[in-house]
């Protein structure tokens, strides 16, 4: 029984940590120009997205944390991921995405 718990207690370990690491990202403002940018994207939306509101944050990741291949995004979509806060949705990127996997 003592591997069992001990299982458990590292799982939840590397869960905080992952919800660690996810809070750095979100709270991240080492790039002025790009926190402009995501801000002034939100508060500026196209007539589609008029009264939503936007994520306007970095975006963590998400998946299998385990996973071979990761794939990273440059920036987060104007109004794709910054304004769902998930990366490759909102937009047509995750369709570019999909097809090219």
């Amino acid at each position: 029984m003592k591997h069992g718990v001990e299982s458990l207690h590292a799982t939840r370990l590397e869960d905080t940590r992952w919800s660690e690491l996810n809070m750095q990202i979100v709270n991240c403002t080492k790039c002025p120009r790009l926190v402009e940018w995501r801000l002034k994207a939100a508060l500026n939306p196209p007539r589609r997205h008029k009264g939503e509101k936007y994520w306007a944050k970095p975006l963590p990741g998400f998946g299998d944390r385990k996973a071979k291949l990761i794939i990273v995004g440059l920036a987060p979509a104007a109004h794709g991921g910054n304004r769902t806060g998930r990366m490759f949705t909102g937009d047509s990127s995750g369709n570019t995405l999909m097809r090219a996997l």
